[in-house]
C-alpha cells in the first residue's frame, strides 16, 4: 500500500464512525441524545449516562461540529459553501474481483487527495480477497493472485481509505456505483458508511459538456483531446478521472460556480432520475449514494419517527431509489405521502426469504400508515381439514385460526382440490355441515392428504373399527390411481434443507423448514465438509417444543416455497441423522452459495 503525502490521522473511535455513519445517513444535525440512543443502543432512561460518555468523544473529533440548539453536524457541511479553489477533493477509482450474484468483492483501491492544481496526497492499494482472481479479471486489470499474497483485508483498507478521505469531498465516475462497492464492505466488515454527498464526474459531464453522446470515461477523455485511455486499475483511472474533473471545472466556472454546493447543485440537474418532483429527485439520489445493493428491509419514516412504509427487497439500493422514479408508480399513487418522508431506515438481512419475514415483522410491529396491501385473488392451494367433530374438508387459500389442521401448498390449486376431494371420498368424510367422524377416519384423512394412501392404510389397518368398513375402506384405497402430494417443507409435507447466500461474502445459510416455517438455521463461513456435517446433525436432531410462529409467518414461508417449487437448492431431510449423500449434498450446494 502507497500513502503518499497523505493525512496523518489517529485512529479513530467506534463509537464516533458510527456517530457519523447515523449522521451521513440522516443529512441533518442530530440531538446528543439521539446519537447515544443509536450509537450505544440504549432506551431513553439510560440516555443521559450514555451522553456523558458519548460527548467528549465527539468534542476530540475535527470531523464533527456542535450545532445549534445542542445539536451536532458534520464538519464537512459547513465545507460546503466552501470555495471550489479552497476545497480538498479526493478522487478515487474502485476496481472488483467481478463476483457474482450482486457480491463483488473490493480487489483494489486507487485515490488522489487534490487542492487547487496540487495533488497533496495519494491512496493506492490491493485488497486481499477470499478465492482466487478469476481469469477474466486478471486479462481485464492484470491483478493476478500472487499480487494479493501480501495485500491487506478489507477491514484495514477501509479504515485507512475513511482516514485518507476525511474532510474531503469525494469524486468519482459514476459515484453511485463505486460507493455501492465501498458501502457494501463497509456493511459487511461493520464499518460505517462512506458519505454519499459526493461528486459524479458521470452526472456532471451531462450538464456541462452536453456534445458528449456517451458517459464512458475514455470516451470523456477523447472529447477533451487526451490520448491515453484508463487502464483498469485503480490509481491510474482515479489520475485520469482527475483530469476529467478538471475540465469539469473550468467549465463550470465559466458558467460563474465557485463554491462545493453550487458545482453539487449542477450535478444534480444532470443526474439520471429525470423530470420528476424535488423530493422524490433527492430521495432517489440518497439511495443511490447511501444504500448498499444488498437484500434487506426498510422503512420510510416522517419527522416524529412514525412508520410511513414498510418494504423489503434483494437490493435495498435499487430497490428504494426505484420508489422514486418516474418509471415506478409509487409516487404517482402515493403522492401525499412523499413530502412527508424524513429519513429511511434500513437492515442488512441476508438470504431472500429472511428480508420477506423482516418485512412482515416490521409491518406488524410499527403498523406504517401506507402498507396498505392489494387484495389479490389468493389461489387455493391448501387443504384444510377440520376437527373431529366436524371433519370438514375443503381447499384454503391462507392458514387461519379456525381449529382443524391444513395441508400444503400442493404444486397448484387443481392439485389441492382433487386431494380434497379423494380425502372426503375414499374416507367418507363431509364436504361441508358438523357431521361428527370417528377421529381414526380423520387420523386416515390427514395421513392420505399428507404422505399417502401407504400412510392412510396403516392408520385404517390399526383402527378400532368393525373390519368390514376398513377392509372397504383399504379396498378404496388401493384402488385410487393417482396421488397428489403437498410440496416439502408446507404443512404436513416433509421437510427440507435449504442452502443459500449468507448475509457476507463468503457465508452459506442453511436452513431447515419444516410444517411451513423456518426451523432452525445456521450459517457458516467458508464452509468445510465437517461443519456442513456438523451442523446438519444440529439441525436435524429432534426437539422437544419450538418457538410458535405467526400465521403470517408461515403464509409467506408457504408461498416462498411454491415460487421456487424444484429448486435444486431444496433437499428432502428424512427423518433421524443426515446420511452421507444429503451432507454430501448440501456441502455441495453451501459451497456454490458460499462463492456466489
Amino acid at each position: 500500500m502507497t500513502a503518499a503525502n497523505g493525512p496523518d490521522r489517529p485512529r479513530r473511535s467506534t463509537l464516533v464512525e458510527a456517530a457519523i455513519g447515523e449522521l451521513t445517513e440522516a443529512d441533518r444535525p442530530l440531538s446528543l441524545q439521539h446519537l447515544a440512543k443509536a450509537v450505544l443502543h440504549v432506551e431513553s432512561k439510560a440516555a443521559a449516562i450514555a451522553t456523558r460518555a458519548l460527548e467528549p468523544l465527539l468534542l476530540e473529533d475535527d470531523r464533527l461540529r456542535q450545532a445549534p440548539e445542542g445539536q451536532w453536524e458534520l464538519a464537512a457541511w459547513r465545507r460546503r459553501a466552501q470555495d471550489l479553489d479552497d476545497a480538498e477533493f479526493v478522487i478515487f477509482d474502485i476496481e472488483t474481483n467481478g463476483g457474482r450474484g450482486g457480491r463483488h468483492r473490493v480487489l483494489e483501491i486507487g485515490a488522489e487527495r487534490v487542492r487547487g492544481d496540487s495533488v497533496v496526497g495519494t491512496f493506492e492499494t490491493l485488497v486481499r480477497i477470499p478465492g482466487r482472481v478469476s481469469k477474466f479479471i486478471t486479462r481485464y486489470t492484470g491483478v493476478t493472485d500472487e499480487m494479493l499474497v501480501d495485500a491487506p483485508p478489507i477491514e484495514q483498507v477501509l479504515d485507512e481509505f475513511r482516514d485518507f478521505q476525511s474532510g474531503a469531498v469525494l469524486v468519482a465516475h459514476n459515484l453511485p456505483t463505486d460507493l455501492g462497492y465501498l458501502n457494501r464492505e463497509a456493511v459487511w466488515s461493520q464499518r460505517a458508511l462512506f458519505p454519499g454527498d459526493g461528486l459524479d464526474t458521470m452526472e456532471l459531464m451531462q450538464e456541462l459538456m452536453p456534445e458528449a453522446e456517451v458517459s464512458g470515461l475514455a470516451d470523456a477523455l477523447a472529447l477533451l483531446g487526451e490520448q491515453e485511455s484508463p487502464r483498469h486499475r485503480a490509481l491510474p483511472d482515479a489520475r485520469a478521472t482527475h483530469r476529467l474533473f478538471t475540465a469539469l471545472l473550468d467549465r463550470a466556472r465559466a458558467r460563474g460556480v465557485t463554491t462545493v454546493e453550487a458545482l453539487r447543485a449542477l450535478g444534480a440537474e444532470g443526474g439520471p432520475e429525470g423530470p420528476m418532483p424535488q423530493r422524490a429527485k433527492e430521495l432517489a439520489r440518497w439511495a443511490s449514494r447511501n444504500l448498499p445493493p444488498s437484500p434487506g428491509a426498510y422503512v420510510f419514516r416522517d419527522p416524529a419517527g412514525r412508520a410511513l412504509y414498510v418494504g423489503k427487497t434483494v437490493s435495498l439500493q435499487r430497490r428504494v431509489r426505484a420508489h422514486f422514479t418516474t418509471s415506478h408508480s409509487f409516487v404517482r399513487q402515493r403522492a401525499d405521502m412523499l413530502p412527508r418522508i424524513d429519513r429511511v431506515d434500513w437492515e442488512v438481512t441476508g438470504s431472500e426469504l429472511r428480508a420477506l419475514l423482516r418485512e412482515a415483522e416490521l409491518i406488524a410491529e410499527l403498523a406504517p400508515v401506507y402498507n396498505v396491501q392489494r387484495q389479490r385473488r389468493a389461489s387455493r392451494l391448501l387443504v384444510h381439514l377440520g376437527p373431529a367433530e366436524a371433519a370438514v374438508v375443503n381447499t384454503a387459500s391462507t392458514v387461519r385460526g379456525e381449529s382443524g389442521d391444513y395441508v400444503g401448498p400442493f404444486p397448484t390449486a387443481r392439485d389441492a382440490r382433487l386431494a380434497a376431494q379423494a380425502a372426503r371420498r375414499l374416507l367418507d368424510l363431509p364436504a361441508r355441515g358438523a357431521s361428527p367422524v370417528e377421529p381414526w377416519r380423520r387420523a386416515a384423512a390427514l395421513a392420505y392428504l399428507s404422505n399417502g394412501r401407504a400412510a392412510a392404510i396403516v392408520v385404517v389397518t390399526d383402527a378400532d373399527a368393525p373390519a368390514e368398513e376398513r377392509e372397504a375402506i383399504v379396498r378404496r384405497l388401493r384402488r385410487s390411481r393417482t396421488e397428489r402430494r403437498p410440496l416439502a417443507g408446507g404443512l404436513g409435507g416433509e421437510r427440507v434443507v435449504v442452502v443459500d447466500s449468507g448475509p457476507r461474502p463468503g457465508d452459506a445459510e442453511i436452513a431447515l423448514i419444516d410444517d411451513g416455517q423456518i426451523a432452525r438455521h445456521v450459517v457458516l463461513t467458508r464452509p468445510r465438509r465437517g461443519g456442513v456435517r456438523r451442523a446438519l446433525h444440529d439441525l436435524l436432531k429432534p426437539r422437544e417444543s419450538s418457538e410458535p410462529v405467526s400465521a403470517d409467518h408461515r403464509t409467506i414461508v408457504i408461498a416462498w416455497l411454491h415460487a421456487r417449487a424444484g429448486r435444486d437448492e431444496f433437499l428432502t431431510a428424512p427423518p433421524g441423522n443426515p446420511g452421507r449423500e444429503l451432507v454430501e449434498q448440501v456441502w455441495e450446494r453451501a459451497r456454490r452459495a458460499a462463492h456466489n
